[in-house]
């Protein structure tokens, strides 16, 4: 059965997103990491308005995430690691769903923001913090839709996502530059209309 536009014209959804990301740190003045490319966990939530089109969907949302904890070893020995925590995105979305039936389709899409990290220093047993980073973000991917009902959609997609470059101050480097990327494959359930059985 082909895809059909009887849903309403325009829907308020929400999204859980949830997934590994093979992340990658790097020190953009000085080639100081080592083993700078890790798999961690990333979950976080979305909240947007999907807009009815020919054969699909224009969802506009806006997206936060959360990054796990990250460690690099540096070139001065076992004992000398980067890490990164607070690693966090703000983005806003435009996805471009097409329905090839009434429940499959495949989308695509990506976004703009901010994004921010705090890197530290660890030697020696103790850790040195520099300051919060905050830097231009984007993101860009697609990914494929399964429609469970009229109200809830899984989905898994995969994105890149770039956090530009942003120097560091504050801790032990404070003289370098550095810059974040992620490979990240996700996990979604979108819910349209949550409060609709409330109201009912």
């Amino acid at each position: 059965m082909g895809y059909s536009n009887r849903r309403n014209c325009k829907r308020f959804y929400i999204t859980g997103l949830w997934g590994p990301s093979a992340a990658t740190l790097n020190d953009k003045s000085e080639d100081i990491l080592r083993n700078n490319s890790q798999t961690i966990f990333t979950a976080g939530i979305a909240g947007g308005l999907s807009l009815e089109r020919n054969r699909g969907r224009l969802r506009v949302e806006a997206e936060w995430l959360q990054r796990d904890y990250f460690e690099s070893q540096t070139v001065f020995g076992p004992t000398a690691n980067v890490i990164a925590i607070n690693n966090w995105s703000v983005l806003t979305n435009v996805w471009r769903d097409f329905m090839f039936t009434n429940r499959f389709g495949c989308y695509g899409g990506g976004g703009i923001g901010a994004g921010g990290l705090r890197l530290g220093e660890t030697s020696t047993g103790q850790t040195v913090f520099d300051n919060a980073s905050t830097a231009f973000a984007w993101q860009a991917g697609g990914g494929l839709i399964y429609e469970i009902s009229d109200q809830v959609t899984f989905d898994a997609s995969y994105r890149w996502y770039q956090l530009g470059d942003f120097p560091v101050s504050g801790g032990g480097l404070n003289t370098d530059d550095f810059n974040f990327a992620a490979s990240q494959i996700m996990f979604s359930i979108r819910v349209f209309e949550p409060l609709r059985s409330l109201l009912r």
